[in-house]
């Protein structure tokens, strides 16, 4: 909780022990955000246990917070069962998966009817690429480039690699956007500011990123936006960046948003 206590207080003091879901879309409000995904976790190993059970039931009732569910190796049924109760009975629009934090290559001959499902489904699948900082991860697992394979052997399958490899292989992950055009970026915990740095041919690919958080690890979305408002790119890619992928990968109805 120490990291929570120090990058978002607010968080700890009014919501990290009894969350719920009116405050999260209290806290959208203020922000001028007008859908968020939610993930379950499956990491015992590291951060913890959120289940999709939870997830599921914390975002009902409401279609501005979309679930997404995730599988565990460790115990219960097979993942792909797992995964099918998430996709085809809880309503769950993507699949989370967290390989440095739960100890897996994604390449796990047991998560490849996970994949096949999802691409059928045509549910996207993200993964955490790149380091973490808690206790108990194994960056090994972490290296983009282990996804490329998946890329090849299920092409309709889409995958949004979180944090774009952050920081050491961010050149590998946008490499991989020019060879699979069914891998995207988020851009969940990238400083804004240095975008056009860390991805230099963002623009030309700009249909391929698209706006994170990782709240609680920030203080605010909506400052975290007006930073990528404020880039040197095309308002198009600004655009895109900020709602319209999320919303195509989604499938949300562009009418169906308010962005400012």
């Amino acid at each position: 909780m120490s990291y929570f206590d120090r990058m978002n207080p607010r968080y700890t003091r009014e919501m990290a022990e009894e969350i719920t879901a009116q405050q999260v879309i209290e806290y959208l409000d203020e922000e001028d955000v007008d859908r968020a995904v939610v993930l379950a976790e499956y990491a015992p190993k590291t951060t913890g246990v959120v289940t999709n059970e939870f997830i599921v039931d914390f975002c009902k009732g409401t279609d501005r917070l979309i679930p997404f569910g995730c599988v565990c190796l460790y115990e219960g049924p097979e993942p792909v069962v797992q995964a099918e109760r998430c996709l085809k009975e809880w309503g769950c629009r993507g699949i989370k998966f967290l390989p440095t934090y739960a100890h897996f290559f994604p390449d796990n001959p047991r998560l490849l009817p996970v994949y096949e499902l999802a691409q059928d489904l045509d549910f996207p699948v993200m993964f955490h690429t790149g380091t973490s900082i808690f206790k108990g991860s194994r960056i090994k697992y972490g290296n983009p480039l282990l996804l490329d394979d998946i890329a090849e052997d299920f092409p309709r399958l889409v995958i949004v690699m979180s944090h774009g490899g952050r920081p050491f292989w961010y050149s590998e992950a946008e490499w991989l956007l020019r060879r699979h055009p069914n891998m995207h970026i988020d851009l969940a915990g990238i400083p804004p500011k240095q975008l056009p740095q860390i991805f230099p041919h963002l623009e030309q690919l700009s249909d391929r990123f698209v706006f994170g958080t990782d709240w609680p690890g920030i203080q605010s979305i909506a400052a975290q936006a007006d930073q990528i408002r404020n880039l040197p790119f095309d308002p198009d890619t600004i655009e895109a960046l900020l709602w319209r992928n999320a919303a195509r990968l989604l499938k949300i109805e562009a009418r169906a948003l308010q962005p400012s």
